[in-house]
């Protein structure tokens, strides 16, 4: 167990350091995510052609190679033109949001077995993440800057968690 907490030690050091970077270099963040993106799409064209992955018979021959020519397609466009790039994030981003907080809505009001002033707490809060999702939506400028905010503090908030679970003060069941 003394292995895994030093490792966990060691990654949350790294995730905090990286996140630390992110919040203070946020042009080199914003162009490394869209390089990130922009490979990893040229990476899945390539492997949808080539027939691999979940779909690979043969009566998907003709769909799987439309879909990774476009995966190729978008992928060059995100290395070649790293503004445009960085605008398809964000509004990727602004999407993402906006079908999170829909089915947040739909899971609280339909299974949630929370009630009262929570219930109503937690869809105030989809309400308002819905509303913010349309908004960034109609302004991907401003969804495309917060990325590397939001992957600083996404970095910083698991680095923590790490070292924390590295250090040792929250005693797992492990242990």
């Amino acid at each position: 167990m003394k292995n895994k907490r030093l490792i966990d030690l060691l990654l949350g050091i790294a995730f905090f350091i990286l996140g630390t970077i992110a919040l203070n270099r946020p042009g080199s963040t914003l162009g490394f995510l869209v390089f990130f993106f922009g490979v990893l799409a040229i990476a899945r064209g390539i492997s949808n052609i080539l027939g691999f992955g979940a779909v690979s018979n043969k009566e998907s021959k003709g769909f799987r190679i439309f879909i990774g020519l476009l995966d190729i397609v978008v992928g060059v466009m995100f290395l070649t033109n790293i503004i445009r790039g960085a605008l398809f994030l964000g509004i990727m981003f602004s999407v993402w949001f906006m079908i999170e907080s829909i089915g947040n809505l739909f899971l609280t009001t339909r299974f949630s077995k929370t009630k009262g002033f929570g219930k109503i707490l937690i869809l105030l809060f989809d309400i308002i993440s819905f509303v913010f999702a349309i908004m960034l939506l109609f302004n991907p400028w401003i969804a495309t800057l917060a990325l590397p905010k939001l992957v600083g503090f996404s970095a910083i908030a698991f680095g923590v968690v790490l070292i924390v679970h590295g250090i040792g003060f929250g005693r797992s069941i492990e242990d």
